[in-house]
């Protein structure tokens, strides 16, 4: 357990470091971080009734959204009318990430404060507080057998972010 909570640390301090400003961020680790998994029940098997690693070809109303050349290509779609309810009553669209043809990756986005708390009162409501491997930093993890999940707001850009993405398609990538 403790060692998966030292990965997260050490990808979280990866990605904050190589995404941030030029200004380095000290990171506190969380010395009393616990693995939180999902409530019985709750694990992701997909988003909005599209199941882990379905093939993008058999959905329909998907619309390109943006091509990340990360992992040999990562393709993101949005669906109309597909969004995530925030506590505070908007709705935020939901990207799709499909990694050769495959569904791997759910991700909602916030651009301000108010709608970040929103949104992590939305999350914390569905499935509780997750695990929290900095104390200086509003970052939230949840694993499962299926399933990982963050959540983490970046004060530097302003945006909040939350994804869900299969864990044995996460396998095959890295």
């Amino acid at each position: 357990m403790k060692r998966l909570i030292g990965i997260w640390i050490f990808f979280s301090l990866v990605m904050a470091m190589g995404c941030a400003s030029t200004t380095p961020v000290a990171y506190s680790p969380n010395e009393n971080c616990k693995l939180v998994t999902f409530k019985p029940g709750l694990e992701p098997e997909g988003i909005n009734g599209i199941k882990w690693e379905t093939k993008l070809s058999t959905l329909e109303g998907m619309k390109f959204h943006k091509k990340d050349a990360s992992y040999g290509g990562m393709e993101y779609y949005v669906r109309e009318g597909d969004t995530f309810k925030l506590e505070n009553g908007k709705l935020a669209p939901i990207q799709y990430g499909f990694w050769r043809e495959k569904f791997y990756i759910g991700i909602v986005t916030t651009q301000n404060l108010a709608d970040w708390e929103a949104l992590k009162e939305a999350v914390f409501k569905k499935y509780g507080v997750g695990a929290k491997p900095f104390t200086n930093k509003e970052e939230y993890l949840w694993m499962g057998k299926k399933a990982v999940m963050a959540l983490r707001y970046t004060d530097f850009l302003k945006e909040g972010i939350f994804y869900i993405k299969s864990d044995s398609m996460a396998k095959q990538i890295h």
